[in-house]
């Protein structure tokens, strides 16, 4: 099983994350609302893919990638913001982050982020309840 962290300040992101993940496949451990949380997070569960915010109080997801790949160096990072500036993005790149995902984003666009991450999704895979 794939387990994954959230780490937006926005919490309707986590639950949109989280009720399109595929059961039985991926396993949510942690949300995390600031950088500080989510480098914590990453320390506490060692999880295999984050999902994570550009722009978080305490400490901006693009300082957080360094600290979060010391941590765990195999740790996939999915960036999702609405930040759509070409030199944050290849900072966050040159840091370590894996993939972009750009809000709003789509279920589709979200498994094509996990693919490039090397989870591949079928979307026709049963998806969990709306909470």
């Amino acid at each position: 099983m794939v387990r994954y962290i959230i780490a937006d300040d926005a919490p309707f992101i986590h639950e949109i994350i989280k009720n399109v993940m595929p059961e039985g496949m991926f396993e949510h451990v942690g949300s995390a609302y600031n950088g500080l949380e989510a480098i914590d997070l990453v320390k506490r569960t060692l999880p295999d893919v984050v999902f994570l915010d550009f722009v978080m109080p305490a400490k901006s997801g693009v300082e957080a990638i360094t600290e979060m790949k010391q941590i765990w160096p195999d740790l996939k990072i999915i960036g999702v913001s609405t930040v759509d500036n070409t030199g944050i993005i290849q900072m966050a790149m040159r840091n370590g982050m894996n993939t972009f995902l750009e809000k709003p984003f789509t279920k589709d666009t979200l498994f094509e982020a996990l693919a490039t991450v090397g989870y591949v999704v079928n979307s026709h895979q049963k998806m969990k309840e709306s909470v």
